[in-house]
């Protein structure tokens, strides 16, 4: 009877834990998650991110603002999950960062690429947004608050 009981809680918690999920960051949610580009671009043929950079997006649930690096600049916008996800106009900060070569065209296609998202699906730590006929690839960093 003892070992009943025990499969019964064991069983319980499994299931609670398949429809509730865990609040961490590979919760296959988009908001609230440090997300780091690891390749974007083409959808048939994604280029990696120019070593020695860091391209990052952060989708914060509380105000519904999109902020991040571009690999030298920040950037912040608006977006809306609704039928997809959109983002409003993205803004960014006016640096030139010279090194390593190629920094300053990767983040302008980024944010190109960025602006125009379309819908995103999130599996376990990655997460990839369509984007018409390109993607962006990108990692789980961190759970933010």
């Amino acid at each position: 009877m003892k070992k009943i009981g025990i499969l019964m809680i064991v069983v319980t918690a499994v299931l609670i834990l398949t429809f509730t999920g865990c609040s961490d960051a590979t919760s296959n949610k988009l908001e609230d998650t440090k997300w780091v580009l690891v390749s974007y671009g083409d959808r048939d043929n994604p280029k990696d991110v120019i070593e020695g950079t860091e391209i990052t997006a952060t989708f914060n649930s509380a105000d519904d603002r999109v902020t991040g690096s571009a690999g030298c600049n920040n950037y912040f916008g608006s977006y809306e999950t609704k039928d997809g996800l959109s983002l409003g106009m993205l803004a960014n900060t006016e640096m030139w960062c010279g090194e390593p070569e190629g920094r300053m065209d990767q983040e302008t296609g980024y944010l190109k690429i960025l602006q125009a998202s379309k819908s995103y699906t999130v599996k376990g730590s990655r997460l990839t947004i369509d984007c018409g006929d390109n993607v962006l690839i990108y990692t789980a960093s961190e759970a933010v608050n």
